[in-house]
């Protein structure tokens, strides 16, 4: 549909009040550049220079003094090419920098390994934030990440005079990760959550392309298995990407209630109870109550996330819980006349209801390991500006990068950058009662037995949503180790 480039700046700026965290998991083994070698990052650095033609006027950063950043890049559904054009601009506006790039699907691994040595100067200057279990988070409790706060306070390279807070989407700084208050990361990017869907296919067999209530989806669902195609499927190698078509229902129901806002700030801080919340407990139902209908594949739990796409490309599963990077992902397996449709799961009652769609923040965005030379942090701190002008924002959105500035539909040219899926999402917010929200929470805990309880629930989660084992049960469990880790703050 075309759109003047007001009424699509407009557009953005209402369907896209961002909220927060990630690309897609990630498997099997991945390709790397030369791996960096255990010489320092940069040269030994020399005194300042009084001339100012030896410095960048926007930063006051010398020209002459040769920089190196090695980046672990996570290799995952949004590709490479991304980061590498990203580069490519940018030192060829700073040429005294340059970059050593590791890149891989599993690069949490490699970076686990590195913080367990301890050892600052073969660790990289900068990483995608792709940890093991809790590791990260623990990370920059203790100090080990670059705080990067300051940055939003810093003018965005293509718009002088202009504060990088002051140029990005509503609510990104609300509901961009953080630590007790603190940036350990600046999001360049942005996803969304839900079903996606071939219109074709649905088209072909005269399914319902937008339920507006509970029912309606149940109908839906019901339509589709006549049929003997797989109704939603998702990858139980990964099971928590079953999340993406539920989690954020839970904000959804509150508010029909009226108490969006207590459960909001207690989902926030995982007050309890949590697990065995009202909200959180009716989403579980509603998950195990498809799952009964028969809505998710057989042997599930064999089925790793690219293998859970083809099925939806093949037509064998006509949706697939996922986020809008699954176009880039599987660029090269979309057969001929797939046309990209999304939808967020109803649970009102009413065609009127409120529909809530989880999107976030964070895809692309990376962190600056502390015990590194001054000179390194700073020139990786104009890297994560940089990755906020709208150049790089527009190309970005070839890959399924949705962007983040809320002047970048200002350019009809950058919209025209955008994918398929992500312009799909924001085509069903556009054509219903919508709202944006996320999961993200404010605190987190390092006691084993947070651990233990996220565990619990991943481990079980195929067996909750095909009935085989009681939610209840295993909520209940949760919410009791969960506590254990609370009370372990307290003492």
């Amino acid at each position: 549909m075309k759109k003047t480039a007001k009424s699509v700046a407009g557009l953005m700026a209402a369907v896209l009040p961002m909220a927060a965290v990630i690309g897609c998991s990630g498997g099997g083994s991945g390709s790397s550049s030369p791996s960096p070698t255990k010489a320092a990052s940069a040269a030994p650095s020399s005194a300042p220079s009084d001339n100012k033609s030896d410095v960048y006027p926007e930063n006051g950063l010398s020209k002459t003094e040769k920089v190196t950043i090695k980046w672990g890049y996570w290799e995952n559904g949004y590709g490479r090419e991304w980061a590498d054009n990203a580069i490519k601009k940018f030192t060829a506006k700073y040429p005294n920098v340059k970059f050593e790039v590791t890149s891989s699907p599993v690069i949490r691994d490699l970076i686990g390994t590195k913080m367990a040595a301890k050892n600052d100067n073969d660790m990289f200057d900068i990483i995608s934030p792709s940890f093991n279990g809790d590791a990260g988070t623990i990370a920059q409790k203790e100090g080990l990440f670059e705080e990067l706060t300051d940055l939003w306070e810093r003018e965005v390279p293509d718009k002088k005079g202009v504060k990088l807070k002051d140029v990005v989407l509503p609510n990104t700084m609300e509901y961009s990760a953080k630590i007790d208050g603190k940036f350990y990361q600046i999001p360049m990017g942005a996803y969304a959550l839900g079903l996606f869907y071939d219109k074709t296919l649905f088209e072909k067999n005269g399914w319902n392309q937008n339920p507006k209530t509970w029912d309606e989806f149940k109908k839906l669902v019901s339509d589709i298995k006549a049929k003997g195609i797989i109704p939603i499927t998702y990858p139980g190698v990964y099971p928590d990407y079953i999340y993406f078509g539920f989690r954020i229902k839970m904000f959804e129901m509150a508010e029909k209630k009226g108490t969006l806002d207590q459960f909001t700030k207690d989902y926030r801080s995982f007050k309890q109870p949590f697990y065995t919340s009202t909200e959180y407990k009716e989403m579980w139902n509603r998950i195990t109550e498809l799952g009964k209908m028969g809505a998710y594949p057989d042997g599930v739990a064999a089925i790793n996330h690219t293998q859970s796409q083809m099925q939806l490309l093949q037509g064998k599963a006509a949706m697939a819980a996922t986020g809008d990077w699954v176009e880039n992902e599987m660029k090269d397996s979309i057969p001929d006349g797939f046309k990209w449709g999304f939808m967020s799961i109803p649970f009102g009652d009413s065609p009127n209801d409120k529909i809530w769609i989880e999107n976030g923040i964070g895809a692309g965005s990376m962190m600056i390991w502390k015990n590194k030379p001054e000179n390194v942090k700073k020139w990786a701190k104009e890297f994560n500006l940089f990755l906020m002008t709208n150049e790089i924002q527009a190309f970005n959105g070839k890959f399924g990068i949705s962007p983040i500035r809320k002047d970048f539909a200002d350019d009809p040219k950058n919209l025209e950058q955008l994918q398929s899926a992500p312009r799909a999402v924001l085509e069903f917010a556009k054509n219903n009662k919508s709202q944006y929200g996320t999961t993200v929470q404010d605190v987190s805990f390092s006691h084993p037995s947070a651990a233990r309880a996220t565990k619990l629930l991943q481990d079980s989660i195929i067996d909750m949503a095909t009935g085989k084992k009681d939610s209840g049960a295993v909520l209940e469990e949760a919410e009791k180790l969960l506590k254990e880790a609370i009370d372990s703050t307290k003492k």
